[in-house]
Order: C-alpha cells, then structure tokens, then sequence
C-alpha cells in the first residue's frame, strides 16, 4: 500500500473515531441512570450472545435483529450505543481488529435509524421486513469498506469485486433479519417494553 493512500485511511477511521467520541460524550451528558447503563449492558450481551452461536454461518448475524428492536422500543441514541458497543463485546471472543471500527459504525447505524423509523416500523410488518432486508445488506456494505485498503489497485472494478463477492451473505443477513423481525417482534417487544417501563421512565436517553 502506498503511504499516501495509508495515510488517507488512516485520516479516515481517525474521523470515524472522532465520531463516535462525539457522539458518546452526547449521551454522556443526557446523564442516564444506573438502570439505564444496566439494561443498556445487558441489551449488548443479548445482541453478542445472538451472533456468537451463528458465528461459523456466514451471514447469519443474529445481533442485527436484537439492535433493530433495541433502536425501535428504546428509541435512537440507546439503539446506537447498543449497535456500536455489541462488537466489542463480539470481538472478545471473535478478534478485534479494525474491522471492529467498521462494525461498530454499521450496526451503530442501525440501530440509530431503526430509532428514527420506530413509529412507522412498529405496526406495519412489511415495512420491518424491508428495513431488515436493506440494513442486512447495507451493514455488508459499511463493512466490506475494510476490504479496500487490501486492494492492489483501487478501481471501479475492484471495489465492485469484492461487493459481488459479498452479496449473498449480505442477502441471508438481511434475509434473517427480514425474517427474526416477522415472527418474533411482537414476543421481544413485549419483553423489551416491560424493561423499559421499569427502568427507563423518563425516558431522557431515547
């Protein structure tokens, strides 16, 4: 790899980095609470556990499914710290490398958005099944970016390379996701609103 091209993606993930302090120090100061950091631990260790079993299938990511609800009953900012802390907790027992940066942002995202989108995700079952879908094959996307800095060459068909390459296991993380997200939602959000009554009342973190 060239210095200069080193260099740029060095630059880059330095501002992803740069981001995600920002946006932490942003949920630093809407002071949640105990119970808050508690249940926001235990959400993480839920969405780990759902990735660690699928581990060895190749786009199976069962975390995507626990972020999404998390970001859709707990609101955007809990949905992004459980999407960009669950691959820590992954990496302990999967590695950690910079991979994990990438990992972070994409289901950081995701649960972000699914935040946003809660209202219109909540009672309209197509409209989960989409999002499911698409972020499946969008979180491939964010990731397949730490593939690039391995190219010989970077090139419209290189880079369109290692996408194709990709696209089926980004299709069955969607797949799964679209399907978690049809038959289990309604199980998990009664689960997740009973927490959420009982520790987030004011809900000053959503």
């Amino acid at each position: 790899m060239e210095i200069m091209s080193l260099t740029y993606w060095i630059i880059f993930f330095i501002l992803i980095v740069g981001i995600f302090i920002v946006f932490f120090k942003m949920f630093e100061k809407s002071k949640p609470t105990v119970e808050n950091i508690v249940i926001i631990a235990i959400l993480i260790a839920i969405a780990a556990l759902g990735t660690l079993p699928t581990a060895a299938i190749p786009g199976v990511q069962a975390a995507s499914f626990i972020i999404i609800m998390t970001g859709i009953v707990f609101g955007k900012k809990t949905g992004f710290v459980t999407g960009a802390l669950t691959p820590i907790v992954t990496g302990l027992f999967l590695g950690l490398g910079f991979w994990t940066v990438l990992q972070m942002v994409g289901w950081g995202l995701m649960g972000f958005n699914a935040g946003i989108l809660s209202k219109k995700l909540k009672n309209n079952t197509p409209s989960r099944a989409v999002f499911g879908l698409g972020w499946g094959i969008l979180y491939g996307w964010i990731t397949n970016i730490g593939m690039l800095p391995f190219l010989g060459t970077i090139s419209l068909g290189s880079v369109l390379g290692v996408y194709a390459a990709s696209f089926t296991f980004d299709l069955i993380h969607g797949i799964v996701n679209a399907i978690l997200l049809i038959l289990l939602f309604g199980t998990f959000e009664r689960i997740f609103l009973r927490a959420k009554e009982k520790y987030f009342l004011d809900n000053t973190i959503a």
